[in-house]
C-alpha cells in the first residue's frame, strides 16, 4: 500500500486532500513518525506539541499537550477550530483544522483529542495557503446500475489506491463482498463513469440533517480510465487552480 510521501518527487507543490481515506493515512504516518505540531490560539499564545495516535472509530487524532500551560488552557477552552502545522520526516508540510479539544489519558499521560480535520494541505512552498473544507463534498451514484438491485447513493470519497466510500439507504441491505455492477458515477459537469464496486465494510453514519444512512467502503474492481477525474475531485492540485 502506498503512503503519502510515496510519491514524493511526482508531486506538486501544493495539494488539497478532502478524501477521508488519504487525511487519515497522512495523519497516521504523522502519529507514527511522533511529528512535532503547533498551532497559534487566539493572537498570542503557540500550542506546540506531538501526534500521538488515531482513533478512526471516533473520528479523532490524540495530541500531547503543550509544555505551556497557559496555551493548554486557552486552547481547551477556544471556541474555534484551529489551525495545526506540521512536517514530517522528509520535510513535506502539512496543514489541518482540528476543533472540539477534549482532555484524556493515553498509557496514562494526559493527552487531547480533537475531531478528525474534513481537508488537509501538503504544501513545499513557503506561501501560507488557506483551506477549503468543501463538507458537501459528494457524487451521486447509480450504485448496480447493471445488476440486480440499482438504488440512489453518494460517492463521499475516492482515493489514490481505488478504495472509496459510499452513502446509502438503510432501506438497502447488503454484505460485505457484494459487487454492485456497472454503477454510474456522476461527476459535477453531468459526465457518468462506470465501474464496478466490491463493497468492504458497511457500517451505519448520521447524516448532517440527523438521518440515519448505510456507509460502505469499497474498492474499485477495475479502475475505470477516468479514475484521475474521480481522484481529482478529492485531491486537488492547488498549482492548477
Amino acid at each position: 500500500m502506498s503512503t503519502p510521501t510515496d510519491t514524493k518527487n511526482a508531486r506538486p507543490d501544493n495539494l488539497l486532500f478532502h478524501s477521508h481515506i488519504e487525511i487519515c493515512r497522512i495523519l497516521q504516518m504523522l502519529a507514527h513518525e511522533r511529528t512535532h505540531i503547533e498551532a497559534e490560539v487566539g493572537e498570542h499564545l503557540a500550542f506546540k506539541a506531538f501526534m500521538l495516535a488515531l482513533d478512526l472509530p471516533h473520528g479523532r487524532f490524540t495530541t500531547t499537550f503543550s509544555p505551556n500551560k497557559e496555551a493548554n488552557s486557552a486552547l481547551l477552552a477556544f471556541p474555534d477550530a484551529v489551525e495545526f502545522t506540521a512536517s514530517d520526516s522528509q520535510g513535506l508540510l502539512y496543514s489541518f483544522d482540528a476543533s472540539s479539544p477534549e482532555e484524556t489519558q493515553i498509557d496514562g499521560q494526559p493527552a487531547i483529542h480533537f475531531n478528525l480535520p474534513k481537508a488537509l494541505l501538503l504544501h513545499n512552498r513557503r506561501e501560507h495557503l488557506r483551506l477549503s473544507t468543501a463538507d458537501d463534498l459528494s457524487l451521486r451514484c447509480v450504485a448496480d446500475a447493471e445488476g440486480f438491485m440499482p438504488f440512489e447513493s453518494h460517492i463521499t470519497d475516492v482515493s489514490h489506491d481505488g478504495l472509496g466510500a459510499l452513502i446509502y439507504d438503510v432501506g438497502v441491505h447488503l454484505e460485505p463482498g457484494a459487487v454492485l455492477k456497472g454503477s454510474r458515477i456522476i461527476t459535477p459537469n453531468g459526465d457518468a463513469v462506470t465501474a464496478d464496486l466490491e463493497l468492504r465494510h458497511i457500517t451505519s453514519a448520521q447524516l448532517p440533517d440527523g438521518t440515519t444512512a448505510n456507509h460502505a467502503g469499497f474498492r474499485f474492481i477495475q479502475a475505470p480510465s477516468e479514475i484521475s477525474q474521480l481522484i481529482a475531485l478529492f485531491i486537488q492540485d492547488m498549482d492548477k487552480k
